[in-house]
């Protein structure tokens, strides 16, 4: 079976300071072997097509940050920005996603996901977002250089 895990990377430009946001949760996953929960990990919403093996990645992209933030989108206005090959059969992407082509209502609450923590959503700049959960971080340099160059092109 072909797995994948997708990233949302919902973003927004911030009309005071002119700063990107981007739509980030606080993570927490309990560990297997110890039961306890691991330290926070600032993460874009997203996750994987194990329990829905005949998924594509936008649709898990779709069904994983409406679960986790509440919003839905559509395919025709998110852009795949990364892929990368982890291993046969396994591959990871993200997708760019304007919050202005978002509907539904960000999630308030923190909620449980089988044992794993997920805060509620929340905004963080461009600057703030320096400390991303490693496994995320080259996922966060492609979109700003994305949305950096977009911008100068305009």
């Amino acid at each position: 079976m072909n797995t994948h895990f997708v990233a949302a990377v919902v973003f927004a430009l911030d009309r005071k300071s002119g700063e990107w946001k981007f739509l980030v949760i606080d993570y927490r996953s309990k560990d297997p072997r110890t039961g306890k929960l691991t330290s926070i990990q600032t993460k874009f919403p997203g996750g994987t097509n194990k329990e829905c093996p005949d998924e594509t990645t936008e649709d898990t992209c779709k069904r994983e940050l409406e679960e986790e933030t509440g919003l839905c989108f559509s395919h025709r206005n998110s852009l795949r920005i990364w892929d990368k090959v982890v291993s046969p059969g396994h591959n990871k992407c993200a997708f760019l996603v304007p919050y202005d082509s978002c509907t539904g209502q960000l999630r308030q609450e923190e909620i449980d996901d089988d044992g794993d923590k997920l805060s509620k959503p929340y905004w963080a700049t461009e600057k703030e977002l320096a400390w991303i959960f490693h496994s995320h971080e080259e996922i966060f340099k492609k979109a700003i250089n994305f949305l950096h160059s977009s911008i100068n092109s305009s």
